[in-house]
């Protein structure tokens, strides 16, 4: 009698499992290889993502270094030059802010169709057109033109750098990639006035050029910093497909008013604190530079004395930023915010009671510590207190609150600025001071909304545990 169960399938199905295993993996690493040669799949290994960080830092740096020269050292020296009031420097300066926030998210969505570096390259060239042609135009009108196609550049370039982080970077070190991103972004900021002003007085002084073109030499330089980022995008950023995830801390977004009113009704403090925060940033953006230049005003600084006093505070900040940066996980976000915003808000004030060299170079290092400190503890308090479901969402309405407060900062700018001295009995005001007296306001009414609304996140209903336990 055969007692052995009919079961003749078994013995043949190990080896067809392991024919078809092996057929997986063999397609599998032929892909992965492919990939490699042609630049496309996910960064994964830890050398690809090292270089993809090194090639975006160096586009981010060398972007924002551009930027910087063009719109806060040479437009407002250049439209001073050729003799037009002081209100076109903030229309030039809010053209360029509203193309930039109005278009950032179409090139967003149109980068995840397309991808990332056809735009990282597309953004740099324009701007090297812009900053060329600046020169040889004098009509304001015109001016304010080129500062929007300027916009349309900058709109083009963030967002696809930003994504390019959240697609390849493992999320275990998406962090620290944002911080050296910030750090190349803010060294740019900070350098830009220094490198520009620079220019311009060699060649005034060596070259012998008459004011105007003595002012436009910059906008030269500008156009050789746009020409070393897209060589270093063309060269260094791989042309990878676009992963589609949830919007991450910190990812550039353009005005999204959808989401600012649904937002506004649920968390109207923030964006409050967002709107009034870069009020006051926008109040001084477009003027500062001229301020500090005016032979009546408290400084009189020649513009690359001006430029090289920024050179101390941007190091202090840069040697900071990455340990401060993270003092909100070691302290709590919301301390690390009131601690940061503090500083911001009596720094100010200090330069405003006290308008000096040297206090420009000590509370301007302070100014810049409080914003390290603030803004990353901020941002990872705002989209981690909400629903993962609806972060998108408060990272839109916030991009849009912070860049309704900037844009309407430089349009009030341009008013405030031409006002004459203020006497306050306690203090005087001087001419053209007004604006950098609402910046300073506007961080105090900042700093009391943080005092008054920002909390560290509260244990949700599914963490909380039963009395007792």
């Amino acid at each position: 009698m055969n007692v052995t169960p009919p079961t003749p399938q078994p013995e043949p199905r190990p080896q067809s499992q392991a024919a078809e295993n092996t057929a997986a993996l063999s397609r599998s690493q032929e892909k992965k290889e492919t990939d490699r040669r042609e630049g496309n799949g996910s960064v994964s290994s830890a050398i690809c993502v090292q270089r993809l960080m090194l090639a975006i830092v160096l586009v981010a740096g060398c972007a924002e270094l551009a930027y910087a020269i063009v719109n806060l050292s040479a437009m407002p020296v250049y439209v001073k030059a050729i003799g037009h009031g002081e209100q076109w420097v903030g229309a030039a300066a809010a053209a360029y802010l509203v193309a930039e926030g109005v278009l950032k998210s179409p090139f967003g969505l149109l980068g995840d169709r397309v991808g990332r570096k056809a735009l990282i390259v597309i953004g740099p060239c324009i701007s090297i057109f812009t900053a060329l042609l600046t020169p040889f135009v004098q009509n304001p009108y015109v001016l304010v033109m080129l500062r929007l196609v300027d916009g349309m550049g900058a709109a083009a370039l963030w967002p696809a750098a930003f994504s390019l982080i959240g697609d390849h970077v493992p999320g275990e070190k998406r962090a620290s990639a944002m911080s050296l991103f910030n750090l190349s972004y803010m060294l740019g900021v900070a350098l830009g006035p220094a490198i520009g002003g620079n220019v311009n007085d060699w060649a005034s002084q060596h070259l012998g050029l008459p004011l105007i073109a003595a002012k436009s030499a910059s906008f030269y330089a500008a156009a050789a910093f746009f020409t070393i980022t897209t060589v270093v995008a063309l060269t260094r950023i791989p042309h990878v497909r676009p992963i589609h995830h949830d919007p991450a801390t910190g990812l550039e977004v353009g005005f999204d008013f959808k989401d600012f009113w649904k937002m506004l009704y649920r968390m109207p403090a923030t964006l409050a604190m967002a709107f009034v925060t870069f009020l006051g940033i926008g109040l001084i953006m477009a003027y500062t530079k001229v301020y500090a230049m005016d032979p009546a005003g408290p400084f009189h600084l020649s513009e690359s004395a001006f430029g090289n006093y920024l050179i101390f505070p941007s190091l202090v900040i840069a040697l900071v930023s990455v340990p401060l940066g993270t003092l909100g996980d070691r302290i709590g976000k919301a301390k690390a915010v009131r601690l940061g915003i503090g500083l911001c808000a009596g720094a100010f004030w200090g330069l405003i009671l006290h308008p000096a060299v040297w206090t420009l170079l000590i509370l301007g290092s302070v100014i810049g510590i409080g914003f390290v400190i603030a803004f990353p503890a901020w941002m990872a308090l705002v989209s981690g207190d909400c629903d993962p479901k609806q972060r998108g969402a408060v990272v839109g309405a916030v991009g849009t609150a912070q860049g309704l407060g900037a844009i309407l900062g430089v349009g009030a700018s341009s008013f405030l600025y031409k006002l004459p001295a203020l006497d306050l009995g306690v203090f005087t005001i001087p001419e053209h001071g007004l604006p950098f007296l609402g910046c300073a306001l506007m961080l105090a009414l900042s700093f009391l909304l943080a005092l008054l609304t920002v909390h560290d996140s509260t244990p949700g209903p599914s963490d909380a545990r039963p009395a007792g336990h």
